[in-house]
């Protein structure tokens, strides 16, 4: 059954998994979580794990503009959606 991060722990405990992927955000100031990713020797890493790449559904008469206003997003001010 789902337990959430409990369950991801339970789990990797059984060792039904070989790999624990958890956002730290999701769990940093959580002490529970915490001791578990201490109990079983994780660490924390920025390493990218899984990439889920996405894709904009736009007509073809705006294609041209947003792809501007992207480039220059990026150029400019350092925005980038990827």
């Amino acid at each position: 059954p789902y337990d959430g991060f409990n369950g991801m722990f339970d789990a990797y405990h059984r060792g039904e998994c070989k790999v624990l992927a958890i956002g730290r955000e999701d769990t940093i100031m959580n002490i529970d979580y915490l001791k578990r990713v201490c109990e079983h020797d994780l660490v924390y890493t920025d390493v990218l794990v899984h990439e889920n790449p996405i894709a904009f559904p736009i007509r073809p008469e705006l294609a041209a503009a947003f792809s501007y206003w992207m480039y220059a997003a990026e150029k400019t001010h350092g925005v980038s959606l990827e």
